[in-house]
């Protein structure tokens, strides 16, 4: 069955990579008969096909608990309550052979993978002189667009796959000085995340713009395979570092830009949307890394001003 088996998008484009390992989860499995096979089988490719998009590791392993938790969460949006349900239980059943540490009961939590810390703003400002000091034109454009669009719109290395040229809109801003503004429109996958358009931060959109430098509207912004992997990583892995700059890491410029969302009067489903967060679960695990706010300060937020509140949700 396996070697019939002969997938449609999205499973089809990560099939060779993981037909061995669904194979090796599915011969360690109490799974029996054929129609109970064939639905694991697309099960496992369709979780692999949404492990992919999240630049999960390809393996066996990855075949948790907790990613199956996520999965369930946000990788089947389409799909009804019940059917959700079915396709978790069968996953954490194949995920208990491959784990059987994470199957003492029925209601074990794992503790989720926290996000990174964020820059602080010194090492974002080495950060920034490192993208613009590259050795060679190229390195510059990749640098300053893993940046630019990390710091500026959050942007991790999933998001880049299937990203090009014409997702990222510059016009001059009307304020007469030259200035650009930007956004970018990071497309939805078949997984299911989905379309969402971004402004780019003010004072990375010459970043953005030095990024996207000489490309073709339909050129993608990085690699030259819509489905790779690691894109971010892969443009990063040649970066020459300068002075104290720390290691760049997509995941860090992200959780900066979240950071920087934090600790603005900026509403929670409005960092989501741009986010594309389906929950605020990761959120909290920033609040240790903001500056403190002293009590007086915290007073004056709390008190706030209605009349504020109002005019801003009639604008």
């Amino acid at each position: 069955m396996i070697d019939d088996f002969s997938p449609g998008p999205p499973i089809s484009r990560i099939w060779p990579q993981v037909r061995s390992v669904v194979a090796e989860i599915l011969a360690g499995s109490v799974v029996r008969g054929n129609d109970s096979f064939r639905k694991h089988l697309t099960h496992l490719g369709y979780f692999y096909a949404w492990a992919s998009e999240h630049d999960l590791p390809l393996t066996a392993a990855t075949l948790t608990r907790t990613n199956i938790e996520e999965y369930a969460r946000t990788g089947m949006p389409d799909s009804t309550p019940k059917s959700r349900s079915d396709r978790r239980s069968r996953l954490r059943r194949l995920a208990d052979r491959v784990h059987p540490e994470q199957s003492t009961g029925p209601h074990v939590e794992i503790e989720r993978p926290r996000i990174r810390p964020p820059y602080t703003e010194t090492q974002v400002q080495a950060l920034v002189r490192t993208a613009w000091n590259q050795p060679s034109s190229e390195r510059t454009r990749k640098a300053a667009l893993c940046v630019g669009l990390g710091l500026g719109a959050g942007l991790d290395s999933s998001d880049f796959r299937g990203l090009r040229r014409q997702h990222i809109h510059i016009e001059r801003a009307d304020r007469g000085d030259g200035s650009l503004r930007a956004q970018v429109t990071v497309p939805g996958t078949a997984t299911g995340s989905r379309t969402r358009i971004v402004p780019i931060r003010t004072e990375y959109v010459d970043l953005v713009a030095r990024g996207v430098e000489g490309l073709g509207g339909d050129q993608l912004l990085l690699g030259r395979v819509e489905d790779r992997r690691n894109l971010a990583a892969n443009a990063l892995a040649d970066v020459v570092v300068l002075g104290d700059c720390p290691r760049i890491e997509q995941s860090r410029l992200r959780a900066t830009w979240l950071a920087a969302l934090l600790m603005q009067p900026v509403r929670l489903d409005v960092v989501m949307a741009a986010a594309g967060l389906r929950t605020a679960r990761t959120l909290p695990d920033l609040l240790p890394h903001l500056p403190a706010m002293d009590e007086a300060a915290a007073a004056t937020v709390l008190r706030g001003r209605r009349t504020d509140i109002a005019q801003e949700g009639a604008a």
